[in-house]
């Protein structure tokens, strides 16, 4: 399996963070149909900025409370940056796929690739060998990923207009960003790193940002913040440095497993707040997909 380091933890501290860790995952499925509401107030541009804007600030009092200083060593400047343009890349193509397709759908499609695809570059990156049974769980994980896709319907004009295009650039990019948070961790913590990610970030998004429309979120109803806030604040904020202090704690493969569970709340709510079809191609490729991480998870 993995032969990649992690920083050891006690047992106590061990299930806290997997506790922590499925608190997030859970509120990850969450954002996925809020993004979709999210989506009708303004572009995707527009809501990348503020939503990186809020999760810097909402690290703000963390750091305050845990007596972190904003440090950023030099070593670590490339992870940063690379990183934040699979940040970007990420949060773009998840806030314009759920804006043309179906939340829920994207909340099976990328938190089960991604992992697949995290175990794939982690053999290339981290030295990890393979086994059978992880050849066997990568296979599962893209049976999964094509009946998912509707593979049968197949058309790259279909892929685009469904959404679905967006939702698979979305799993390879966070995949990215999930490796070089573990490449990071010998030089930053999670709180300091999550807190130079949305920073470097902002600064990426921002040449694409409506500047001359980019105070109008402040004119949008609660139903817009209530969600909004829902993706940026808790989503962000706390769930995404929850995800990269897993990674640096206990290894990316690990980490990207737990993913698995964003399916069951981003279809659940979906269905129910936004009345999505609970369709059984996603159901049967969803359950292939996981399976497949099982597998590969599976010592």
């Amino acid at each position: 399996m993995l032969k990649d380091k992690t920083m050891p933890i006690d047992s106590n501290s061990n299930a806290k963070l997997y506790i922590s860790l499925l608190i997030a995952m859970f509120i990850w499925g969450i954002s996925w149909p809020s993004a979709k509401i999210v989506g009708r107030y303004a572009d995707a541009e527009l809501l990348m900025f503020w939503r990186f804007v809020i999760g810097a600030m909402t690290m703000l009092p963390i750091m305050y409370l845990l007596n972190i200083k904003a440090d950023l060593p030099k070593k670590s400047l490339r992870y940063v940056f690379i990183a934040s343009i699979c940040l970007v890349g990420y949060n773009y193509n998840y806030l314009k796929g759920t804006q043309i397709g179906m939340a829920g759908l994207g909340g099976v499609i990328v938190p089960t690739l991604s992992p697949l695809v995290t175990f794939i570059l982690a053999i290339a990156t981290l030295n990890q060998n393979i086994k059978k049974k992880d050849i066997i769980g990568i296979l599962f994980g893209i049976g999964g990923g094509l009946i998912l896709l509707e593979v049968w319907k197949f058309s790259f004009q279909e892929l685009t207009k469904s959404g679905n295009l967006f939702f698979i650039i979305a799993a390879v990019v966070w995949a990215g960003a999930t490796i070089c948070t573990q490449k990071a961790k010998s030089e930053l913590n999670a709180v300091n790193f999550s807190l130079w990610l949305y920073l470097v970030a902002i600064i990426i998004v921002l040449p694409i940002t409506p500047l001359s429309s980019i105070m109008d979120v402040f004119a949008f109803d609660w139903i817009f913040w209530m969600n909004f806030l829902v993706i940026s604040a808790l989503s962000l904020g706390f769930g995404t440095t929850i995800f990269f202090l897993a990674t640096m704690k206990i290894g990316s493969h690990k980490t990207s497993s737990f993913m698995y569970v964003v399916p069951i709340s981003a279809v659940g709510f979906s269905v129910l707040f936004l009345g999505e079809p609970l369709v059984l191609s996603t159901i049967i490729g969803g359950g292939f997909a996981i399976l497949g991480v099982y597998l590969i998870n599976q010592r």
